[in-house]
């Protein structure tokens, strides 16, 4: 692991990794919708203006500038909150989804970490409604490493993308040798009995589990699911090694990781037991670590619904 470099956020680090695409691929372009400094684009503005387009604070309309420029050959890269970005899910649905149009769709503040702008802005939903997309790719990284692998795969490719991007400061997990494979389990502690599947500001959270889980005599198995669709048969294939899995999430309980990885595993022969943690309700406002403790998605929590869960699966 890089443990020498400064914990930053993953939206801080597609902004310095939107700056290496800029150079490196003369289509890749962005339609901001009034929240550069937030979504960390306006350094791509400095350097790039001729290839910046800012649209106001007009999500819509931004999502059908973006689908205009792809369906000319650009890859462009439309930023907002995630709450705000997939609010606008007939324009994503017509205008991107159903013309297959090469949009990155930028969603930033992921989860409850946007703290005390509250329920209004919190993308706690943005999984659930993007998964409904066929065509759509979705991901969400875990630290600096992982974004700007992941910003290569999307460079490379023309497929409608959802990056997801975290507002708090996220430790580095991985080292610089890792390399994204899309729709893959990334194992970032082999252990036994349990897997922990989690993606996005939670790796962090899970992997802080591990010592007071030890403790208990729990050793599980900590997997990053950085991107959706998850690929089946590597889904199974860690499933089976495992008597349980036990999923936790930073967005609604119903229709994100859980809802994905639980559907595979109950296409198989012998589904293992498995249980979820996630938002069970629209948010409040409050400071971010007050709200990560109510909604019981803090390392001590975390240890708490293992513990609970190991438990269960054993009796």
């Amino acid at each position: 692991m890089t443990a020498s470099v400064k914990p930053k956020a993953t939206r801080e680090w597609f902004g310095e990794g939107l700056l290496d695409l800029g150079a490196d691929h003369d289509d890749v372009v962005v339609v901001d919708c009034d929240l550069g400094s937030a979504t960390k684009t306006l350094p791509f503005r400095q350097v790039f203006p001729q290839r910046f387009f800012e649209c106001g604070i007009a999500e819509a309309n931004s999502i059908g500038v973006a689908t205009g420029l792809a369906q000319e050959g650009l890859r462009p890269f439309v930023s907002s909150f995630g709450h705000f970005l997939t609010g606008k899910f007939l324009e994503i649905f017509q205008s991107v989804g159903l013309n297959d149009a090469g949009v990155v769709l930028v969603g930033t503040h992921a989860g409850l970490a946007i703290g005390k702008d509250g329920p209004t802005q919190m993308g706690l939903r943005d999984l659930a409604v993007m998964r409904t997309l066929p065509n759509v790719e979705i991901v969400h990284p875990a630290d600096g490493v992982e974004t700007r692998r992941a910003l290569e795969h999307i460079a490379g490719h023309r497929r409608p993308t959802y990056l997801r991007l975290c507002r708090q400061p996220q430790r580095e997990v991985h080292d610089e040798d890792y390399r994204f494979a899309f729709g893959m389990p990334d194992v970032l502690r082999e252990g036994e009995d349990i897997a922990v599947i989690t993606m996005g500001g939670m790796v962090e959270v899970v992997l802080d589990s591990l010592d007071p889980l030890a403790g208990h005599g729990i050793h599980p198995t900590v997997v990053n699911q950085s991107s959706l669709p998850a690929d089946r048969d590597a889904v199974r294939a860690l499933a089976r090694r495992h008597r349980a899995v036990f999923v936790v999430e930073d967005h609604f309980v119903t229709g994100g990781v859980a809802d994905e990885i639980g559907r595979i595993l109950l296409e198989a022969d012998r589904p293992p037991a498995f249980g979820v943690w996630g938002v069970p309700d629209y948010g409040q406002a409050a400071a971010p670590a007050d709200l990560y403790a109510r909604y019981r998605l803090d390392v001590p929590s975390v240890v708490d619904h293992v513990r609970a869960f190991a438990d269960r699966v054993t009796q």
